[in-house]
């Protein structure tokens, strides 16, 4: 049986770097992004230079055709820090997530899995760290508190529209709000407050978990909601004994198993600054 073809944009980020080892085992796998170095300015092998908001129609439905799977990880960074700048900015991302749809669509692409943030759901911490909530839910509202949120949840709704049918044909979307992808370092949050540290522990996803996640994303066959549309949001974390975060729905779709535990994870971590 052919491996799925999968293009992953956004190929020399952070999110691709935990993911591109198991991904070259297991798909015929096509990667771009507008540089080729990673963040360490280590060359990234395979990778096609190419701007997904400047590049041709042409250009695209080259890079798009024949793909199964589409995991978009690019992003924009805004060019400066005040709200004007961060608008912008994000606005650039907006219509790279939508001109990533719509050739989707058009170029015969089966699903595209989306690497989106707890950020557009941020502002359900506060009443949950006021003990006004136990649980954050993908099913929540979206209340972004930051631009960054805000056009991730735009990613989702945007999201909503292709896979519904009311462009043509149902094109799958399943979005990742990943939460605290790294390894979590105690000594920073030995004078915040003590919450800061518990909030890291409950959003972590340790990187086998998040491979797990992308993958079974990408190949889980039949993702149609009880509406029959192919519309999902998962959030990213492990199997966190503090989390917060749902992850019911992502079990049950695509059997989501997550292998790790931040309270086992850095249990000595946790008792050295708890106890202080």
């Amino acid at each position: 049986m052919p491996k799925p073809r999968v293009l992953l944009t956004g190929s020399t980020g952070y999110i691709a770097g935990q993911l591109l080892s198991v991904f070259r085992d297991r798909y015929d796998l096509r990667l771009i992004d507008n540089r080729r170095e990673n963040g360490a300015g280590q060359p990234v092998d395979g990778v096609e230079v190419l701007d997904l908001l400047t590049a041709s129609s042409t250009e695209l439905e080259t890079i798009f055709t024949g793909v199964d799977v589409v995991v978009h990880s690019a992003y924009h960074r805004s060019d400066g820090s005040d709200p004007q700048s961060q608008y912008q900015g994000e606005r650039r991302n907006i219509d790279m997530m939508q001109r990533v749809y719509q050739m989707a669509l058009d170029h015969g692409v089966r699903r595209v899995v989306a690497a989106s943030t707890n950020q557009a759901a941020k502002w359900y911490e506060q009443p949950y760290f006021a003990g006004l909530r136990d649980r954050v839910s993908p099913e929540d509202y979206p209340r972004p508190d930051n631009f960054y949120g805000w056009a991730k949840s735009a990613y989702e709704s945007l999201g909503f529209l292709y896979a519904c049918g009311s462009l043509g044909r149902k094109l799958e979307i399943i979005q990742l709000r990943i939460v605290v992808p790294r390894e979590i370092d105690a000594s920073k949050f030995a004078d915040l407050p003590r919450y800061r540290y518990v909030r890291e522990l409950a959003g972590y996803i340790s990187e086998r978990d998040l491979q797990q996640l992308f993958c079974k994303s990408i190949e889980t066959a039949q993702i149609n909601d009880e509406y029959g549309v192919p519309f999902h949001i998962f959030y990213g974390v492990s199997n966190n004994a503090r989390t917060f975060w749902s992850i019911t729905n992502a079990r049950r779709v695509i059997d989501y198993q997550p292998q790790d535990d931040s309270e086992m994870r850095f249990a000595a971590d946790i008792a050295r600054l708890m106890s202080q």
